[in-house]
């Protein structure tokens, strides 16, 4: 069965918007007027910097897309469920719940969100 994402209507998006950057909004507005890899993987980048604070520059330095959600960011399940959720709100990807078992990594996040946005390989890169 496929879920349908959800759309949150603009307003609605904006409030939620507003704990974010700046550069972290525009990155969601221009993804939504015209999605494109390298914005999806700016907003994924974008959350997991909101949600580990400073230690994602410094990890993210260090190791690049190796990044490790759960070890190198401290993140726990609950982390990754709202990920998950902001991951729908903002750029309309539903990340099924039995998928963040495999989401280890910031490569393993980007390649499941750029294969649920562009399933077409042509597209995805």
């Amino acid at each position: 069965m496929t879920t349908q994402p959800y759309k949150l209507p603009e307003e609605k998006l904006r409030e939620k918007l507003e704990a974010f950057p700046p550069e972290f909004r525009e990155h969601v507005w221009t993804y939504r007027r015209a999605p494109a890899p390298k914005g999806l993987e700016a907003i994924a980048r974008g959350l997991l910097a909101y949600h580990a604070g400073a230690a994602f520059q410094t990890k993210y330095a260090e190791k690049k897309d190796d990044l490790r959600l759960v070890e190198d960011l401290g993140f726990d399940s609950l982390a990754l469920v709202d990920l998950s959720f902001q991951a729908e709100e903002f750029v309309g990807i539903v990340i099924q719940m039995e998928d963040l078992p495999k989401i280890k990594t910031l490569r393993d996040l980007l390649g499941l969100l750029r294969s649920k946005a562009f399933p077409n390989p042509a597209f995805a890169g």
